[in-house]
Parts: C-alpha cells; sequence; structure tokens
C-alpha cells in the first residue's frame, strides 16, 4: 500500500511540474524565435526615415552613421569614420538570423566593417583585430523610437535612434560632412576649453581627442587631486553625441552642439553648459602624467603622430629604417614609455616579421620632481638585446637624453590632439611623445 501512495505522489508531482511548465513556456522553442527575429526585423523597418545610429569600439572611441534598411535585405548607409563615408551613402546587404539570439547580420564588407578591417593599412586598427568592433548584433531591446543591439564578440552597444525626414536630408546631404568640419574647426582653432559647474570651484577641463574619437571633462578639486570622466563621442548631423553619456557632479552629459559660434555641452536633464576659453593649459601636464594619475603612458602607434617636429623623430626613423632592412623585413608596431609604478619607468617596443609579434622591453628607475624625470639604472631584457641594432637610435635618446621635461605637445595637424612628451631639458626642440594614455 505504501508503495503505491509512492507512486500515485510521485506521479501527481510530476503532472503539477508539467502543468507549470506549461504555464511557463506557452510558446515553443520555434516560436519564440521566430517572434524574436519577428521583433527585429520588422522593427528595423519601421523607421520611415532611417535611424541615427551610435557605435562604440573597444580600441578606441565611438563612431556615428545613418542606416536606412528595407525589405529587400539591403541597406543605405553614410558615417562619421572619414570623409569618403561622411560623403558617399553607400548600400550594402543584412541578414536576421537565430544565433542564441535575433542577430542583425552585415554580411557585406561597408562602412561598419571597416572598423573591424584586420589589416591595419585599412583604417588604422590593430593587426588581426582592427579597432575591436563587430558586423554581428543581437537584438537587445526597443523603447520608444530607440533600439539597442549588441556586439556580438565585443559586447559594444550600437544605439539606433529613429530619424525624422529632416534629419535624414541632412545626413544625405551637405549638412553631414559640414557639421564634422565645424566641430573639427572650432576645436582646432579653441584650445584650453573648459566649463564651470556648481559644487566644482576649479574650472573643469573640456578636451575633444578627435583622432581617437573620446571625450573627457577633468579638473583639480581642493585636495589638489585630478579628477576626470571620459567617454566616447560620434559626429551627428548636428554636433555630437556621447554614447553612452558620462557623468560630473550629478550631471549625464549627453550631446554638444555649437550654437552661435559657441560649443555648447547638454545634460541629459537639459542642463546647459557654455564651453569657454582659458589663456593657458588649464590642468598643467605634470598633475596628470604619473604611475597613479589620469595618464601613465605615452603611445606612438604604427608611426609617429603627424604634424610634430623634434629630435626624436630622427631616432624613431633610423629604427623604423633598420628594422624594415632586415630580411625577412619587420616592421615596428609601436612605442609605449609608462610610468610603471613610483620607481620604475618602462620602454615597451613590439616589432613584427609578418607572422610574429615580439616585445621587447627596456626598464629605468627614475625619479619625478617639479616636473622633470630622471632615468637612471637601465635594464634590456632578451627580446631587446637580440634586436639592439634596430633599437640603439631610440635606446641612446632615452638613456642619454635625460633629464625630461614633462609638458603638452602642439601638433600641426588639428586632427592629432591629447599628446605629451618628455623634453630635453637642455634642448626644448627635442622630445620624445606620443598620445596620452591611461
Amino acid at each position: 500500500m505504501k508503495q503505491l501512495l509512492y507512486i500515485l505522489s510521485a506521479v501527481s508531482l510530476l503532472c503539477a511540474c508539467k502543468k507549470d511548465s506549461a504555464r511557463v513556456f506557452e510558446e515553443s522553442p520555434e516560436e519564440r524565435m521566430s517572434a524574436r527575429i519577428s521583433e527585429l526585423e520588422s522593427g528595423l523597418l519601421s523607421a520611415e526615415h532611417g535611424w541615427k545610429a551610435s557605435l562604440t569600439t573597444t580600441a578606441r572611441g565611438g563612431y556615428g552613421l545613418y542606416l536606412d534598411f528595407d525589405a529587400g535585405q539591403t541597406v543605405l548607409m553614410v558615417g562619421d569614420m572619414n570623409e569618403e563615408s561622411a560623403t558617399n551613402a553607400s548600400t550594402s546587404s543584412f541578414r536576421i538570423k537565430w544565433v542564441m539570439n535575433a542577430t542583425l547580420i552585415f554580411d557585406t564588407y561597408n562602412y561598419i566593417t571597416l572598423l573591424q578591417d584586420p589589416s591595419p593599412s585599412s583604417f588604422g586598427g590593430a593587426s588581426g583585430s582592427g579597432l575591436q568592433s563587430d558586423v554581428e548584433f543581437e537584438y537587445q531591446r526597443t523603447s520608444g523610437d530607440t533600439m539597442v543591439l549588441r556586439g556580438f564578440k565585443y559586447k559594444n552597444e550600437m544605439i539606433l535612434v529613429k530619424a525624422t525626414a529632416e534629419e535624414k536630408s541632412r545626413f544625405l546631404g551637405t549638412a553631414y560632412k559640414a557639421n564634422i568640419d565645424a566641430v573639427n574647426d572650432f576645436f582646432t582653432v579653441n584650445a584650453n576649453n573648459y566649463i564651470t559647474m556648481d559644487g566644482i570651484t576649479n574650472k573643469v577641463e573640456f578636451v575633444l581627442d578627435k583622432s581617437g574619437k573620446k571625450a573627457s571633462l577633468q579638473y583639480v578639486d581642493n585636495e589638489g587631486l585630478v579628477k576626470q570622466i571620459a567617454g566616447k563621442y560620434n559626429y551627428e548631423d548636428v554636433g555630437i553625441n556621447f554614447a553612452p553619456g558620462f557623468t560630473l557632479n550629478g550631471i549625464t552629459f549627453v550631446k554638444g552642439k555649437l550654437e552661435d559660434d559657441i560649443f555648447v555641452l547638454y545634460g541629459s536633464d537639459g542642463s546647459r553648459y557654455e564651453i569657454k576659453q582659458n589663456d593657458l593649459p588649464i590642468l598643467p601636464m605634470p598633475t596628470l602624467f604619473a604611475y597613479n594619475g589620469t595618464y601613465r603612458e605615452l603611445y606612438i602607434g604604427g608611426s609617429l603622430p603627424s604634424g610634430v617636429t623634434s629630435g626624436f623623430n630622427a631616432a624613431y626613423q633610423a629604427s623604423v629604417s633598420k628594422f624594415a632592412a632586415m630580411n625577412p623585413t619587420r616592421t615596428l608596431v609601436d612605442l609605449r614609455f609608462i610610468l610603471s609604478n613610483s620607481t620604475t619607468a618602462t620602454v615597451i617596443a613590439r616589432n613584427n616579421n609578418g607572422t610574429t609579434t615580439y616585445t621587447a622591453n627596456a626598464t629605468f628607475k627614475y625619479t619625478y620632481e617639479d616636473g622633470v624625470i630622471t632615468l637612471t639604472e637601465p635594464s634590456y631584457d632578451g627580446n631587446w638585446t637580440a634586436r639592439r641594432a634596430q633599437f640603439i637610435d631610440i635606446e641612446e635618446y632615452i638613456e642619454n637624453g635625460g633629464p625630461f621635461r614633462v609638458d603638452y605637445v602642439q601638433s600641426a595637424d588639428p586632427n592629432v590632439t591629447n599628446l605629451g612628451g618628455l623634453y630635453r631639458t637642455e634642448d626644448n626642440t627635442s622630445f620624445f611623445y606620443g598620445t596620452l594614455r591611461k
């Protein structure tokens, strides 16, 4: 009898579980997949005048696009990647399929593909990974006129906002490129930009890194410490968009635009902040450049930043030429000067022989007083000494050139910003320099 009761109880429990499952999953997996795909497809096609899109990358900043999808699985687009993408609308194909989620796939080469192109010569990204962006985006959600997707590999969000007829006209006309030029021109002509904010005593510097597509706000607090927030930006048909926004002192900055020759930043609450200019840099570079500071690295990518004349250029180019003369030929991938900790500085150089990238390290002890760095006790690892003939010009410049005064570097190229340098204290025309990085 007990066995019968146990069996009846088990059957009753199993039936209850089946009933509960039926209540939770009212549709089959196939039906749910189909509905999700349909939601994405109908959503993309629902924008009568297309979409304003923002897309961030892992290796660099943000990029903006105008996208117009049609039922024939083609998409019309322009983007702020370069002059070509901003002025010439291109058409490519797309697909929607299930890949663990409803997924938008750009399956022919287009401006979005450019961001993930593994060839550095295409758009300046890293060999093999580009700017670490995606061409496959899984559908996340729709809220009002906004649709959010997320890249499969690098997880960066693509945010689509329905465009108006007027916005579409600007994107596909001359106004889009004109806006990009106007913003760039403003920050080329106007330096040492800042805003003032309630609750912050000192001026808040606004830095627009046009080459990296990043923006930051930074200031010195009442205790003498540097505070910084940073975000990524893209150009729109009017002004720039911060995607996502970044928050300082309770204000989330989401947009910026020119108004009567004044650049204005806007918070998500509609608050308005006019950018003004100071005669001198808002923050002296030594307050920013430190092993535990806002920046601790000077970075040179595949080539020197353009528009800068320095005695260091000859040493760098000599190293590039000596690597190129090897058999097989090699390239200098990048070069970094890093304040690794409070007493150790490291120079990291990578070179590639076409198949393999080798990392070489030079290490120094340093002191840092009154904005001057003095390097001592150099040591070099095996990869450096193996290629000493190729590194010798850079090695001798850094080892014998100091002490170095830390300061900003100005480029004659308006698109190159956010540079820092180590100036020889005995020769102000000669300095190691690169992009300031954390």
